[in-house]
């Protein structure tokens, strides 16, 4: 069945006409686990990539940290899906795995331990999306001309120096835009790196279920005048009808989860502004990384819990920026 978003509890144009002049598109991509191909737009799933074009690495020093094997953490995953599947009583406490398993788990367990050493060499960048723009409708309008693919990449490691980000809680992530005709000999197999920091940086294979809907900004996107306006009708509206109340935050503007274009949301720090460190315009989010595809009155059906396996600082959305005037100029990243 395909991932739906419910309607909204109320149109909030019609109390607030104006919120009309700041509405933006957003394409929800709902992704689900699956098998894609380089063909497809994917979250985990293999790149179109040219054999004749090298594969990128991060060359940073790293150091001797420590991270987890990425065949031990996808060995994480399959045990964890096939204890899943095994019958168990209704009362039973945990999932039920075998004496063996548990070993396993204690040595790498999904709160991030990290049982492996990084040896300092260079690492390939690991393949996280693919977006096609026939599959996404809000792509084009980010894509520069004669394009119609979007890659993302990024480091399995945090803690690098990236002028463009505003903290090192995330991997540093690179983006690659090209034209899908040019790609004629795919790479057959991709690279990938040994070690990962996370578990959670290892994205799971999953197929797409692009969804348009429509955003409105951020509570403090808007102007003061009409930010208090929003906020006194809320608390009339709760008077009224109580905890069922939607609010304009969490139900009426921003939807959550994996999604192209649309708003940023600053639910967790004040509001950041932020410009191009090349020609000073004010960027747009391009891209939004959620650990879930959930979110109050915005959960789609039927539901699912963390879908792609991704998780960036705390539960949080992991955003790509990128400048409006020149979608090629270097991009900034963001957590909330």
């Amino acid at each position: 069945m395909k991932p739906t978003t419910p309607y909204r509890p109320l149109d909030i144009t019609i109390p607030f006409p104006e919120l009309t002049a700041y509405a933006r598109t957003a394409t929800r991509l709902h992704p689900r686990r699956g098998t894609p191909t380089a063909a497809d737009s994917s979250v985990g799933g293999p790149l179109l990539w040219p054999t004749d074009e090298a594969w990128p690495v991060c060359g940073e020093a790293h150091g001797r940290v420590r991270g987890v094997r990425t065949e031990r953490a996808r060995r994480y995953e399959r045990m964890v899906e096939e204890a899943w599947a095994r019958p168990r009583p209704a009362d039973a406490e945990g999932l039920p795995y075998t004496d063996a398993e548990r070993v396993e788990l204690d040595a790498m367990s999904s709160s991030g331990h990290q049982p492996d050493r990084h040896d300092g060499t260079p690492l390939p960048l690991l393949a996280v999306a693919q977006f096609y723009a026939r599959d996404v409708p809000d792509l084009a309008g980010f894509a520069p001309p004669g394009t119609d693919l979007l890659q993302v990449l990024w480091c399995p490691f945090t803690g690098h120096d990236d002028e463009g980000a505003f903290s090192d809680m995330g991997p540093s992530t690179r983006l690659r835009w090209r034209r899908a005709a040019d790609v004629t000999e795919p790479l057959a197999r991709q690279p990938e790196p040994a070690i990962v920091e996370r578990t959670h940086y290892l994205p799971r294979p999953c197929v797409l279920f692009p969804e348009q809907v429509v955003d409105h900004p951020f509570g403090d996107c808007l102007p003061r005048e009409l930010d208090e306006r929003i906020q006194a009708w809320e608390d009339a509206l709760a008077e009224r009808a109580g905890a069922a109340a939607p609010r304009y935050q969490d139900d009426l503007s921003l939807a959550p989860g994996w999604k192209i274009g649309g708003w940023d949301s600053w639910h967790r720090t004040d509001l950041v502004r932020v410009f191009c460190r090349e020609c000073g315009t004010e960027m747009r989010v391009l891209l939004t990384m959620d650990a879930y595809d959930s979110g109050g009155s915005w959960g789609p059906y039927p539901p699912v819990d963390r879908p792609t396996g991704i998780t960036v600082g705390r539960d949080g959305e992991y955003r790509a920026f990128t400048c409006p005037s020149n979608p090629t100029r270097p991009h900034r990243m963001s957590i909330q």
